[in-house]
């Protein structure tokens, strides 16, 4: 499930920017290098934000039972 949410916003993403373009394919050999640069934010500040949350997020304790417990 982790791996499904953020396919689908890149999906999204890619949708989005293909329809923008789309019409304005003869200008687009001038705006590729905006578009990439862009997308390369974008996909470097996710990845910063994700790295952030891992370092900030604390573990779960795993409760384990043992025998003296059960007794």
């Amino acid at each position: 499930m982790k791996k499904i949410v953020p396919f689908i916003l890149l999906a999204f993403f890619s949708l989005r920017l293909f329809a923008s373009v789309g019409p304005h394919v003869q200008q687009l050999e001038h705006d590729s290098f905006i578009i990439l640069r862009s997308a390369l934010i974008v996909g470097a500040l996710c990845f910063i934000v994700s790295l952030i949350i891992k370092k900030f997020k604390k573990p779960t304790p795993i409760a384990i039972k043992s025998e003296d417990d059960i007794n």
